[in-house]
């Protein structure tokens, strides 16, 4: 009989977390053991319950989940973060500080099974495919691999402001965006108007069609 992996969800939308938990189960090989939805109590579930899996949320209240990573420390859990935007620069810290994978909440269920199966053959994954050792993890984050990355020099944008752009050209409004980057409205109503500043476009609307003719987004995204 193959043993199952272990898991724990720390995650602070109860939604999500059912929807997860049912999508991971389904599974024959992986087991939900636990689930939170604060970081503060992540580390104190983790060492309870020594799961082989963590899939920690970047943006938790109380502790965020880079927060939480430090307070793990040399844990035996390996964690893959599930976010809807992580900055390269965020990404490669918690690399450095332990983390085995990276799963967009955006990913196909196929994509969820096959970063835990990676992570538990040893490989880093890195938003959709298996790295193997950490080094090559760091170096697919520091290379540039689209045009888009191209084009956002061209435009002088900065990597959280490219964030912002995509999340405005998939229509979603200021409060979403300030809660998928861990941010105030505030702060998101100051990149946009960089962004506008930045691209001379005047509207959400003519900013979708100038990122889009400009190839800071590769298609028109799916609503």
């Amino acid at each position: 009989m193959v043993a199952k992996t272990c898991i724990v969800i720390a995650d602070d939308h109860a939604l999500f977390r059912s929807g997860l938990r049912k999508l991971l189960e389904s599974q024959p090989h992986l087991s939900v053991v636990g689930e939170t939805p604060s970081g503060d109590e992540v580390a104190t579930l983790v060492k309870s319950l020594k799961p082989d899996i963590l899939l920690l949320d970047v943006c938790l209240p109380r502790l965020s989940g880079l927060g939480v990573l430090q307070q793990l420390g040399s844990s035996s859990t390996r964690v893959i973060l599930l976010t809807a935007n992580i900055e390269n620069s965020d990404a490669i810290q918690a690399l450095q500080w332990g983390i085995h994978g990276i799963v967009l909440k955006n990913a196909t269920t196929e994509s969820v099974f096959r970063s835990i199966d990676a992570v538990m053959d040893g490989q880093y994954w890195i938003f959709s495919r298996g790295v193997e050792g950490l080094d090559n993890a760091v170096s697919r984050l520091s290379a540039p691999e689209s045009t888009g990355k191209t084009q956002s020099g061209r435009f002088r944008l900065t990597q959280r402001e490219m964030v912002v752009l995509h999340a405005v050209v998939s229509g979603r409004a200021n409060k979403e965006i300030a809660r998928q980057c861990c941010i105030s409205e505030q702060t998101v109503k100051h990149h946009v108007t960089n962004i506008f500043n930045k691209t001379g476009a005047s509207s959400r609307l003519e900013l979708t069609l100038f990122a889009i003719e400009h190839g800071l987004v590769e298609t028109p995204p799916l609503q």
